[in-house]
């Protein structure tokens, strides 16, 4: 069926999209030309039932509850109020819906101490954070940010259903 009797049936309305003619060259003789091309274009809708699942993600992370919790209480244990820690246990749950592949030190297995005070780092050569053990110090700055680090070993395993 053609397409001018396709819109005066109506059957078209809701999906066609008019485009305007855009000039294509300029002739100096006879001034500007314009292209051959349609000029109406008709975007065929997808049929989807109502109740049709919504498509999955091709990566879909879920952090449970228990997961959260163990994340704040592992925090508090290195010496994070418990404020603080939901705020940096939000900022994980972020991260992983985003699939970052940063870590926080407060995450890592490695990181030694109770407070900003007495941060360090138990992976020092890997995580090339010193040359000597004396100097393995952590400001509270670097433990609170996202990065990446060779030295990282997750202290806190999420719990597999069985």
């Amino acid at each position: 069926m053609k397409l001018a009797r396709l819109l005066q049936k109506g059957s078209l309305r809701g999906s066609a999209t008019a485009i305007p003619a855009i000039f294509a060259t300029v002739d100096i003789d006879t001034g500007p030309r314009v292209a051959r091309v349609a000029t109406v274009a008709v975007a065929n809708a997808q049929k989807v039932a109502a109740n049709d699942p919504a498509p999955i993600p091709d990566a879909v992370v879920i952090v449970t509850p228990d997961l959260f919790a163990q994340r704040v209480q592992t925090m508090q244990g290195k010496g994070i109020n418990a404020a603080d820690a939901e705020t940096y246990a939000d900022k994980l749950v972020q991260r992983d819906r985003d699939l970052d592949d940063r870590r926080l030190c407060l995450e890592c297995l490695h990181l030694h101490g109770y407070g900003p005070t007495s941060w360090r780092c138990g992976a020092w050569q890997a995580a090339g954070i010193a040359t000597q053990a004396r100097d393995a110090g952590l400001s509270a700055d670097l433990v609170q940010q996202l990065q990446r680090c060779d030295g990282f070993a997750d202290s806190i395993q999420p719990r597999t259903p069985a």
